[in-house]
């Protein structure tokens, strides 16, 4: 007995290279709170550590304005471009077989509430990683690379995002 394993689609690997429209926001004091709560589990903003809600204790510690949590910019693709959806269909992804595998952030300065962030976000690597004919043992590799730019036109950050599609 023959076994066809049927052809899906995964991400569309001409898409190597491609750029995604500039998108920027603007770091809110209240997102840093609650990103910085829901992260420690917190119930209230009043329960976190004072540099992600107060200025003042902000300053003391050595920033200029409340500086966001070391893991915060995951949350910038919901927040730019089409959201996560958008990113996905832009690399010709099946969000139903996608897992997010590897986030990577390398700083060059703080960001801080305040500042105005415009992402630069390409695909850098798309590769295969396994056998297509052995079911589970295959999966499709995109790598995507952020650069977060503030306002000053200075880069602040670099972020590697890796999706794995099964």
């Amino acid at each position: 007995m023959t076994v066809t394993i049927p052809e899906v689609h995964m991400a569309d690997k001409s898409k190597l290279g491609m750029e995604f429209p500039p998108y920027s926001i603007k770091v809110e004091k209240n997102k840093i709170a609650e990103f910085a709560a829901a992260v420690a589990q917190k119930d209230d903003i009043e329960t976190i550590r004072d540099i992600y809600r107060d200025e003042e204790a902000a300053r003391r510690a050595g920033y200029e304005s409340i500086p966001i949590p070391p893991t915060f910019p995951t949350s910038f693709v919901f927040w730019t471009g089409g959201g996560l959806l958008g990113t996905v269909n832009g690399v010709g992804a099946d969000l139903s077989r996608l897992l997010h595998s590897e986030e990577e952030y390398e700083y060059f300065a703080p960001i801080c509430a305040g500042d105005i962030l415009t992402r630069k976000m390409k695909v850098v690597e798309m590769y295969d990683r396994g056998k297509k004919e052995r079911k589970g043992w295959y999966a499709e590799i995109t790598v995507l690379q952020t650069d977060v730019i503030n306002q000053r036109g200075e880069l602040v950050m670099r972020a590697r995002t890796t999706f794995i599609e099964r």
